[in-house]
């Protein structure tokens, strides 16, 4: 990777690419201002407490201009599973006709982010923006395409809708709005994917909004190339008695982070979050959550586990609020995470912010290495170490992996996992 010839700031680099991108001229004016705003605050940085765990130096050589349309390859979608049901490919964030599948059942509604760009624009930026909302501007400015999916009352789509986000290279910044109607469900898989070696920046916006009753099964697989920095920052709306249930593996990139906010907006409101993190060679994996019970009588459950082998790095920071008059709220958050090496590390900080009476709320984190008594077990159980460490390791992520539906995905991911580890061979035996 060499050097740029000059120290223009990285997001100052972006400018010229404006003009290329779609939209009215209100849109255009919009862009323009809001990117010089975000010139001027700059990318988030460790000393913003949002972002302590998670330095983002590497965007300092690195291209971030949206990638120009290149070939894809017939088989571009073979490193994911079969197509449990419709498929959406974008590719650097737009999408991609001939790889997908728009035969989208009865009550799915889709749309394009393209269609907004001829109206009219957010209000103007005037001040300066916070260091958690920067990220989510600047996919605002640099979007070009996105998904914009609406699913009627009371519909049940039997199948997954699958949304694959290819990235090829250069910048790419996908955009997904979904809304379900009242006392709806569906289920959601979707896949961030690099393809080759190539520097690569993503940053990535999803939205979902549910409304009162309805149910959605948010699975996120994230499989970016090794030389990719990746900023993923989805924001859910739950309200009175729906469900949100998201899930999170995070196994590929150089320098990734995952930021998921979920706004418990009614009463009854639910929230199921679980996650998985591997970090291993020198790979950077953060996660960081955001629950805010606003109402009373709802229910929040967070379990995250994190795995760091070699000199890779971790963290999960995930905090919970609970608004005044948010009385009966219940809250679980845990934490755990294993280290494989002496010089790989993960941080966490679980937060709680109680501002109600009658409510019942925990949290526990811990890190640390394998069990030495279980290792033990397994050794006199005629197991050689390697193995031994390897299913233990396995069965400390297993259940984060054992909630993935449907079977045919859960599968398809454990097999990506194995291969993180060593004797997966072994493994195999043990769990097919």
């Amino acid at each position: 990777m060499s050097a740029r010839p000059d120290a223009t700031p990285p997001l100052a680099r972006l400018q010229p690419a404006l003009t290329l991108l779609p939209g009215s001229a209100a849109w255009q004016q919009w862009r323009a201002a809001t990117l010089a705003q975000l010139v001027t605050d700059g990318l988030p940085t460790p000393r913003d407490d949002a972002w302590k765990y998670t330095n983002l130096r590497l965007l300092e050589r690195r291209e971030l201009a949206p990638a120009a349309a290149r070939p894809l390859a017939a088989n571009a979608l073979e490193g994911l599973p079969e197509a449990q049901g419709p498929r959406l490919v974008y590719v650097n964030g737009r999408f991609h006709a001939a790889l997908s599948d728009r035969s989208l059942p009865d009550g799915l509604v889709q749309t394009s982010y393209r269609d907004l760009l001829d109206g009219a624009p957010p209000a103007a930026v005037t001040s300066p923006i916070d260091a958690d909302q920067r990220i989510r501007q600047l996919n605002a400015c640099m979007a070009a395409d996105g998904a914009h999916l609406t699913l009627t009352a009371g519909s049940n789509p039997r199948l997954p809708l699958e949304i694959v986000h290819l990235h090829t290279g250069g910048g790419a910044y996908p955009r997904t709005r979904l809304e379900l109607g009242a006392n709806s469900s569906l289920a959601l898989i979707e896949y961030q994917l690099g393809l080759g070696n190539a520097d690569s920046f993503v940053a990535a916006v999803t939205d979902v909004v549910l409304d009162a009753g309805a149910r959605l099964t948010h699975t996120t697989v994230q499989l970016a190339g090794d030389r990719t920095v990746m900023i993923d920052d989805a924001h859910a709306v739950v309200g009175r008695d729906a469900r949100y249930a998201h899930r999170l593996v995070a196994l590929g990139g150089q320098l990734v982070r995952f930021d998921l906010r979920v706004d418990l907006d009614g009463t009854g409101a639910q929230a199921d979050l679980r996650g998985v993190l591997f970090a291993d060679g020198t790979r950077e994996q953060h996660i960081r959550t955001l629950l805010d019970h606003r109402v009373s009588h709802g229910t929040s459950d967070q379990l995250y586990r994190g795995v760091a082998g070699g000199r890779g790095r971790g963290s999960y920071d995930g905090k919970v609020i609970v608004r005044a008059g948010a009385a009966k709220t219940s809250s679980r958050q845990s934490s755990r995470n294993l280290l494989l090496s002496k010089e790989a590390s993960i941080d966490t900080r679980p937060q709680l912010e109680i501002n109600a009476d009658d409510v019942k709320c925990a949290h526990g984190a811990t890190t640390g290495t394998l069990d030495e008594n279980m290792l033990f077990y397994l050794l006199t159980r005629g197991l050689d170490r390697e193995t031994a460490r390897a299913l233990l390791t396995y069965a400390f992520v297993g259940d984060v992996l054992k909630s993935i539906e449907p079977e045919a995905v859960r599968r398809a991911i454990e097999r990506r996992a194995l291969g993180r580890l060593p004797a997966a061979a072994t493994i195999r035996e043990f769990i097919a």
